[in-house]
């Protein structure tokens, strides 16, 4: 499930609702009071109004630093800061938003491999929502407004032989998993409710924060058959030890 000879730790927060439970874990993971935290976002009309939902809890929590990243008006990034910011961080965000702007941002070439490296050094990556997406091997863009399919293209790659499905919501939410499964040629989905993060480190799956995390594998790709396993959330004061 690994990929990329990652160390991570990594963590995938299905919708905002999850930051409540994932800040403290990845704020202790970047360093605590040391961190150095960059924050990846997607740009469009009106993104610095969103900055305070991912920054101010950071700084309740002490954190020393951070920078925001994001493209300007014309979709662009200015790489030399952004590779400086992303080599300084001890812990990067990656937010949420419009997916396809962030794979094209961040899942490309030059900064999807510095991204790999960092991760490799051991330096937590959070992934919300889009952000979420983008972190596997197999990558889903959802279809656009106009009701077009997901598409499946290649991510981040540090975490391996999975699709994410981000705000879900249950049983309901399963055809489309398993579907985009089938299409990526992999077997095992991950569901990411909107309170809920799933952990993962070197040697795959660690724990769900704040929200139950759905696993569901294929058992018989011929049949369709599967199964679902079901992770728990670590109780506040497990989560914090």
């Amino acid at each position: 499930m690994w990929g990329g000879k990652s160390k991570g730790p990594i963590f995938l927060l299905g919708g905002s609702a999850a930051l409540e439970a994932a800040n403290p874990e990845f704020i202790r993971a970047a360093g605590g009071h040391n961190a150095r935290i960059v924050l990846l976002l997607g740009g469009g009309k009106g993104w610095r109004k969103y900055v305070p939902q991912y920054v101010e809890p950071w700084l309740h929590l002490g954190i020393g630093s951070y920078r925001v990243i994001a493209p300007d008006e014309d979709g662009s990034l200015d790489l030399r800061e952004t590779t400086a910011a992303l080599r300084w961080a001890t812990g990067i965000f990656i937010g949420g938003g419009h997916t396809p702007t962030y794979h094209r941002l961040y899942a490309s070439e030059p900064l999807r491999g510095l991204i790999r490296g960092r991760c490799r050094e051991g330096v937590p990556i959070v992934g919300l929502s889009a952000g979420a997406l983008i972190i596997p091997e197999a990558c889903v863009l959802p279809g656009e407004a106009g009701g077009s399919s997901p598409e499946i293209v290649g991510g981040l790659g540090l975490l391996g032989g999975i699709v994410v499905k981000v705000h879900f919501s249950g049983w309901q939410d399963i055809p489309a998993l398993l579907k985009a499964m089938a299409e990526a040629g992999v077997r095992t989905g991950w569901g990411l409710g909107e309170s809920a993060c799933a952990v993962f480190g070197e040697e795959g799956f660690v724990a769900a924060l704040g929200g139950t995390v759905y696993e569901i594998s294929l058992v018989d790709p011929e049949t369709g058959r599967y199964k679902i396993t079901t992770h728990s959330p670590l109780p506040p004061a497990a989560s914090s030890g």
